[in-house]
């Protein structure tokens, strides 16, 4: 059943905003943003008026302000948000988010309110540091533009970006340095992907038990090891196929898959596009 919620857009003609949804219905769409509990993504370059407000809401929203200042409210209260900072609205309450007039360009998530985003619960708005704001607003500019184009390929590679960056700017310091070396234990398999990668071996690797190596990557990468080692061998059949590493099958054989078919459903589960499709994607680019 729909969850009922009172929303509020008024949106000035100066304001400029583009944004990616994860439903087939929703212009453009990226049915791989479901994958990962996110509703939408998208940025704002505001040169006038915005003002949205929600009550009651079952998602999230998260605001990167890259340049800038605008108003933040919860309830009855009106917090700033600067360049360098990000702004975080949980579920069912009651907050909203306004220019001040002047120019303000920011980066926004709909996330839904799921135990993988269990760190943005909370009954207040709260705002944070954040570092690198420009990179995740142009990452997330980059996502959208190639959804628009079609390129399914390139926006679902953005958003593993997005994500990333969005991850690392919620985490702890500490939760990220365990962040950090958990991607790196995975790393190896993006080099030699066809090997018969183990999770006991990573478990090993790290001084810990197959068990805790999971409760570890699920908290802190929202994955399981299993599911880290198809990530990488997917990113590395992307760069291979984007760089003329082979036809469908070679690719396949490359990172470890003896059926393509196999092969073929796993990629355009991770970037919401077949392999063939985007050699085909690719042949049609101009060159230059």
């Amino acid at each position: 059943m729909s969850t009922i919620y009172q929303e509020m857009f008024d949106v000035g003609e100066g304001t400029r905003q583009c944004s990616v949804g994860a439903r087939r219905y929703h212009h453009p769409h990226l049915l791989a943003l479901a994958e990962h509990a996110l509703l939408f993504a998208g940025h704002s370059e505001v040169d006038g008026h915005l003002h949205v407000e929600r009550i009651g809401a079952p998602f999230h929203v998260v605001l990167a302000c890259a340049a800038g200042t605008g108003v933040v409210t919860d309830g009855a209260h009106r917090l700033a948000l600067g360049p360098g900072q990000m702004a975080v609205l949980p579920a069912r309450g009651h907050s909203g988010f306004r220019s001040d007039g002047g120019p303000w360009r920011l980066a926004w998530f709909l996330l839904d309110d799921v135990p993988a985003w269990r760190m943005l619960a909370g009954d207040r708005v709260g705002i944070r540091p954040l570092m690198h704001a420009d990179s995740l607003y142009q990452t997330v500019r980059v996502l959208c533009a190639e959804a628009r184009l079609g390129q399914a390929g390139f926006a679902g590679q953005a958003l593993l970006l997005a994500l990333d960056l969005l991850r690392r700017a919620l985490a702890g310091r500490g939760d990220e340095a365990v962040a950090a070396r958990l991607r790196a234990l995975f790393e190896p398999v993006r080099h030699a992907p066809a090997r018969d990668w183990r999770v006991e071996a990573f478990a090993l690797a790290h001084g810990v038990s197959a068990a805790h190596l999971h409760r570890l990557c699920v908290r802190h990468l929202d994955a399981t090891p299993q599911q880290l080692i198809i990530r990488q061998r997917m990113h590395r059949a992307r760069e291979l196929l984007v760089a003329g590493g082979g036809n469908v099958a070679a690719v396949a054989e490359q990172v470890g898959y003896q059926e393509v078919a196999s092969f073929s459903r796993r990629f355009r589960q991770h970037f919401d596009i077949s392999p063939g499709e985007l050699l085909q994607a690719l042949r049609r680019a101009p060159a230059g």
